[in-house]
């Protein structure tokens, strides 16, 4: 007994050519050649070994095979159009998990405060956060969407820009109160720098200066193993340190920290993208987040 597997364009094929009686009048319908249309009615009476039709000067009719068959591709045909309508409004629809991962203090202070607005839009959808400064591993961390500055050349994700900020200067009211305001970049050295752990023993920061760039390097008296834990350090009063723009804005609007050699910034900006794989970035879930962070990007943090 033969097992064979028509294809369903060609059943189409079979049952529009039936409904018209012309091969050719089916191939018009579905914008094809004639031989297109034969060659699919031709591949179904091989696998099956029978003749479906019988061709004659006045159209196409059915044998009590092809009239049976006919019968059954209209139904499997009707499932699959089911079927694909179905999965396309899975598709469609905002649902399900998404893991979304970025720096603990971006995830304070620039996502969570406007989940709730994200959960109003899309009550079906779970977010998943992952609050980490190392570069998460899209594929080993099942990570759906990662917010990075940088993506490399790397053609195997896809990076969506969501804007761009500055990196400044900040320090405590208290602590320039106690150890006095620096009035140029050098006068650095004479003061408690505060820097991530991942920078290393020394830092170099970047300066201008009459339009001329300027670096100056410390040597931390503080060092934190993440970025939350080095803007708590300077709205406790520790030093004098980097952070961007759009974190710091909350503590300079209310007095906590106060921007250091704003004449001097180095006016250099970074970008910020949101990273996907290719095969998620198309899925509904995906978008929306993306859609989410572009729009509180846009309105909220992104500060040039």
């Amino acid at each position: 007994m033969r097992n064979f597997m028509p294809d369903p364009a060609d059943l189409r094929w079979l049952v529009r050519s039936l409904d018209l009686s012309s091969f050719s009048a089916a191939a018009r319908e579905m914008d094809v050649a004639v031989s297109v249309v034969t060659r699919g009615v031709d591949r179904l009476e091989a696998g099956y070994g029978v003749t479906l039709l019988r061709r004659s000067t006045h159209g196409l009719s059915a044998t009590p095979e092809g009239a049976e068959l006919a019968q059954e591709a209209r139904e499997l045909l009707e499932r699959l159009e089911d079927i694909s309508s179905a999965l396309s409004k899975q598709r469609n629809r905002v649902a399900g998990v998404v893991r979304l991962a970025s720096s603990q203090e971006i995830c304070e202070e620039l996502i969570v405060p406007h989940l709730t607005r994200l959960r109003a839009q899309h009550p079906a959808l779970r977010i998943e956060l992952v609050a980490e400064d190392r570069v998460a591993d899209l594929v080993t961390d099942g990570i759906d969407v990662a917010l990075r500055t940088t993506v490399g050349n790397s053609e195997s994700v896809v990076a969506r820009e969501l804007g761009s900020f500055e990196r400044r200067l900040y320090a405590a009211p208290e602590y320039l109160r106690m150890h006095g305001v620096p009035d140029s970049p050098q006068a650095l050295h004479q003061h408690h720098a505060v820097t991530h752990t991942a920078q290393g023993p020394s830092v170099t920061w970047a300066f201008r200066k009459s339009g001329r760039k300027m670096d100056v390097t410390v040597r931390p008296q503080l060092a934190a193993s993440t970025s939350a834990l080095v803007h708590h350090a300077l709205v406790a009063g520790a030093g004098v340190g980097m952070l961007s723009r759009p974190l710091a804005a909350a503590d300079v609007a209310g007095g906590r920290l106060v921007e250091v050699l704003a004449p001097f910034a180095s006016g250099v900006e970074y970008t910020m993208y949101a990273v996907s794989l290719p095969g998620r970035r198309g899925t509904a879930r995906v978008r929306a987040v993306v859609d989410f962070l572009r729009e509180t990007a846009g309105k909220q943090w992104v500060m040039a």
